[in-house]
């Protein structure tokens, strides 16, 4: 519920966001490098902040996490330039980092090892919920107001909600907490970093799981940004584009809790190769959409192919571990994750400097139909 709230609010702007930042004099490569600030600290960060729960204890760094979610919104909505966006991104990807690696060590203590799968796509349902309702709910309100501004307020006041529910009803897990204060453990994560890479790495489960993972963030982070951005270059308002962001969370939604548990049953190697596959289709069609209704459908279809891929790369990433390493598993994970969404949207910030966004949609297609074919090499390694 404490996820629900905290990622309705922080979904509810995503159908005008972009063209907010936009109307601040930001063009659309420099709008896409602003969006990518939140992914660069989440590459640094994530795996710190997975570990550094151990000593903190997972409902104060949950608390931490929840609390910038609920400032983000404020600041949006008293931009006048730039700089301020720029900083809220900054403290969109403290939140994220923060709060994520010790919620999805939480969420997945609650089942055995066996079950990781099921566990995360639980887990992850919760966002995915929030996110189906988020951008038509915004989309919708903007078609109602004359300015942006009081849509923030109200996601901020929305994404506090979250705060609260963590607050009162998530257990203080301190006295379970690893004796070595945090600045201890920081200064020995940063000394211990290529070590702990190179162990976690060496194991040829995490290492699939970290490129199928890394592969499929290149291109799928930026579709909350391409799709508004493409959306307002046809012409459609912000309902519409509402739409087509509220199809892809609605198929996360709808596939988390089955696409889980399937891969405990068939193995995480199948639904990875399939989820990277369609997308290379899907990913190709985006920009050759010339029905209204085609645009949501195949934002769908990426949505189902997004659940093939990450959910079941972080279960096996868990269970290729023991169960002493899962926060520095989900931080690995997670690491990886965003340093695949940060490298994508370099590449798209400057594939938008010399070319149309149909083209970011043509190049996802190609390098996903690469990664694939290296996927499949690797097959033995999620056995």
């Amino acid at each position: 519920m404490a996820t629900f709230f905290a990622m309705f609010g922080e979904t509810i702007p995503m159908s005008f966001q972009p063209q907010f930042i936009s109307s601040l004099g930001v063009s659309a490569a420099v709008l896409t490098l602003i969006y990518n600030i939140r992914n660069i600290i989440q590459t640094f960060l994530r795996l710190a902040a997975g570990t550094i729960s151990d000593s903190l204890g997972k409902k104060n760094m949950m608390l931490f996490g929840l609390a910038l979610f609920a400032l983000v919104p404020f600041m949006y909505s008293v931009a006048t330039d730039p700089w301020i966006p720029v900083a809220a991104m900054m403290a969109s990807g403290l939140a994220l980092s923060i709060y994520f690696p010790p919620s999805e060590a939480l969420a997945s203590e609650v089942f055995p090892p066996e079950k990781a799968g099921e566990a995360m796509g639980k887990f992850h349902l919760s966002w995915a919920v929030s996110s189906v309702i988020g951008p038509i709910v915004g989309g919708f309100i903007a078609s109602q107001f004359s300015g942006y501004r009081p849509l923030f307020v109200i996601s901020g006041v929305i994404t506090c909600i979250g705060f609260f529910v963590a607050w009162r009803y998530t257990e203080d897990d301190r006295r379970d907490s690893c004796p070595m204060n945090p600045t201890e453990q920081a200064r020995q994560i940063i000394k211990e970093f290529p070590t702990t890479m190179r162990r976690l790495l060496s194991n040829r489960k995490v290492l699939a799981s970290s490129f199928a993972v890394f592969a499929h963030a290149f291109c799928h982070f930026g579709l909350f940004t391409f799709i508004p951005m493409l959306g307002a270059g046809r012409g459609y308002d912000e309902f519409i584009i509402g739409i087509t962001l509220t199809a892809n969370s609605l198929m996360i939604a709808v596939s988390l809790p089955i696409v889980g548990k399937l891969s405990d049953k068939v193995g995480r190697f199948l639904p990875i190769v399939v989820g990277l596959g369609v997308s290379v289709v899907a990913f190709a069609l985006v920009p050759v959409a010339s029905s209204l209704w085609m645009l949501p459908v195949l934002n769908a279809v990426l949505g189902v192919c997004a659940v093939l891929v990450f959910p079941v790369t972080q279960a096996a990433t868990m269970e290729a571990l023991p169960v002493e390493d899962r926060g520095s598993a989900t931080g690995v994970w997670g690491m990886i994750l965003s340093l695949g969404g940060s490298v994508g949207m370099f590449v798209m910030s400057g594939v938008l400097t010399v070319a149309s966004i149909d083209w970011v949609f043509y190049i996802s297609a190609a390098f996903t139909l690469v990664c694939t074919v290296i996927v499949v090499a690797m097959k033995s390694y999620f056995d």
